[in-house]
């Protein structure tokens, strides 16, 4: 580790913020395999598109930056289609007929910003409510460019194949951000059985591939538009490695670079997503959810003593996902911990660990055993203990006054704008 980066115990999960999760020695041998190998960009991609069909049942995929990068492209492929003329205009949509991109109006997760990030316009909807899909046809008229679909739960509202039905009856295609849609394992594949046109996936969760690795796939004339927007065009058409697909009719010339350049991805995180993807089928994910449920199992039972939080064990968790979580709550005043507290005591540890917070209430967090390493659990105990003795010699919660709460804060070690300790 780089001098003064301190490692955690990240109960987060496969968040990004918090380092995500680890590489098998299969993915990693891949990715300093891949450093070492000259290979053109193209050819890659090429094969990767074979891989990732054959794994999710789509026509064609790509492998990008993350998930995020994915929708921006997805978002591009539609806006412009296979134009380039219209590529190399975006974010500016004003040549492009169809402009406007029907999506879920943002909540818990509003990764929306990465839609528009192409230059569409979106049309907000409630996904959640009884009326959604009569709301969505409503929406759509002729500058819809696509329908748009956040997978969150299990329950897909509105009804999934019900969408599909209703946006290809229009001739428009739905981009799916399955980013957080595994596991179930299945959703590798149930999108694009079901109809997606294209899907977004993240590479560095639950897949096992870099954290700055995702996987765009679908139909494959979508696909090629967004494979154009993020190569290095510095090509000339007669020599390019894609002039056949000029001799095809695909595209009539390369694109200048495009809307997703600056989401280039290197040779190295592309093998090394590939391995990922290749052993994903052949990994063990009962013997996984038992590691993952034994790990929750003993935290649990090592703060059964705890009584000045609400500890409870969920299986599933909150999305419905089949994973095991603590779920952690504000204890009950006067005697009660608060979970804020909570989370700043145990980021001051000199080994600081994360926990997830809840967006909707800062009185509940979670802590996820999918990042946790061996050794960690018996800290996580050890850490909470500590932290719970050391609140019961402060102030309760709810009468510390602003000199108090200064005091307190005053002792915390002074952080520098990156966080980095001033204390010598």
């Amino acid at each position: 580790m780089p001098d003064r980066v301190p490692e955690i115990v990240n109960g987060v999960g496969y968040a990004t913020r918090a380092g995500g999760g680890f590489l098998h020695p299969d993915v990693l041998r891949a990715l300093v395999e891949g450093a070492n190998r000259a290979v053109e960009i193209d050819d890659l991609q090429g094969a990767a598109s074979r891989l990732i069909s054959r794994c999710t049942g789509a026509e064609a995929g790509i492998v990008t930056c993350g998930a995020s990068a994915a929708l921006t492209l997805a978002a591009a492929a539609c806006l412009a289609g296979n134009d380039t003329e219209l590529m190399n205009r975006l974010p500016d949509v004003s040549a492009c007929p169809r402009q406007e991109i029907i999506y879920p109006r943002p909540g818990r997760f509003d990764y929306d910003h990465a839609v528009r990030l192409a230059g569409a316009r979106l049309i907000e909807i409630d996904y959640s409510s009884p009326d959604a899909l009569a709301q969505i046809e409503r929406a759509i008229g002729p500058r819809t460019a696509a329908v748009g679909f956040v997978w969150l739960d299990p329950e897909e509202r509105p009804d999934f194949s019900r969408l599909v039905r209703l946006a290809h009856a229009h001739d428009l295609p739905v981009i799916v951000d399955a980013a957080l849609s595994l596991p179930p394992t299945e959703n590798l594949r149930s999108f694009s059985v079901r109809g997606a046109d294209l899907a977004a996936y993240s590479g560095g969760k639950h897949l096992g591939g870099p954290q700055g690795s995702g996987i765009l796939c679908g139909r494959a004339s979508l696909g090629r538009s967004a494979w154009l927007q993020m190569v290095d065009m510095d090509v000339r058409p007669a020599t390019w490695s894609l002039h056949p697909w000029v001799e095809k009719g695909w595209v009539a010339r390369p694109p200048r670079h495009g809307i997703g350049r600056s989401m280039k991805i290197g040779k190295e995180t592309i093998l090394a997503l590939l391995a990922a993807l290749e052993r994903y089928d052949q990994r063990d994910h009962a013997a996984e959810l038992a590691a993952w449920r034994a790990t929750i199992d003993q935290i649990a039972a090592g703060l059964r003593d705890v009584t000045t939080l609400r500890l409870e064990q969920l299986f599933p968790s909150p999305s419905g996902q089949p994973f095991p979580v603590l779920k952690i709550e504000s204890g009950s005043p006067p005697s009660g911990l608060s979970v804020s507290r909570l989370i700043t005591r145990l980021r001051q540890l000199s080994r600081k660990i994360l926990l997830a917070e809840d967006e909707e209430s800062p009185d509940r967090a979670y802590l996820y055993p999918m990042c946790l390493r061996p050794g960690d659990v018996q800290y996580v105990i050890e850490s909470f203990h500590a932290v719970v003795t050391e609140s019961s010699r402060w102030p309760l919660e709810s009468g510390i006054t602003n000199r108090a709460r200064n005091h307190h804060e005053s002792r915390i070690p002074d952080h520098g704008w990156d966080g980095a300790r001033r204390d010598g």
